[in-house]
């Protein structure tokens, strides 16, 4: 795809990608943001062969939002705060839960994206392939390099 091809089409699916990221994240700041950052990392695949470029860069643009929500601090009121045992297992869980979540969003994009296509919303090979344009083996290799990435890290922290 050339820069002017690219830019053409960004233009024309920016505020599509707007409305799903002010759904998600519910402030147009943050949305600007996400969306700006969603064209730029699909701007760094331009060269990759992506048959449905505006359903993978909605689907890039949702996995940030949904990143920076996770991120974001969760207060609780403290009058309404249990702070039975249990609590502690449930943090323990919680940071399992969000360490692995780091090792994904450290992926690169199409891994990210695959991973959480297959193991999150439950597709299978073909959906995933349909939708980010790509073919069923070169989403299983980038699953598998995905996989692998993350058991390297999760190896090497221990």
């Amino acid at each position: 795809m050339t820069t002017e091809t690219f830019m053409v089409e960004a233009k024309a699916m920016r505020p599509m990608l707007l409305n799903v990221a002010r759904d998600i994240l519910d402030d147009d700041e943050e949305a600007e943001d996400v969306v700006q950052d969603a064209l730029l990392r699909l701007w760094q695949l331009h060269d990759e062969p992506i048959r449905n470029i505006r359903g993978f860069a909605r689907i890039v643009v949702r996995n940030l939002c949904l990143s920076k929500v996770r991120r974001k601090p969760q207060t609780v009121d403290v009058r309404q705060a249990d702070f039975a045992s249990d609590d502690e297992a449930a943090m323990e869980k919680n940071e399992q839960i969000d360490r692995m979540m780091a090792l994904i969003d450290a992926l690169p994009t199409m891994q990210q994206t695959v991973l959480r296509l297959r193991h999150m919303q439950d597709m299978t090979m073909a959906d995933i392939a349909n939708l980010v344009g790509t073919s069923e083996a070169a989403v299983r290799q980038s699953l598998s390099r995905a996989r692998r990435s993350i058991i390297e890290q999760l190896k090497s922290t221990r």
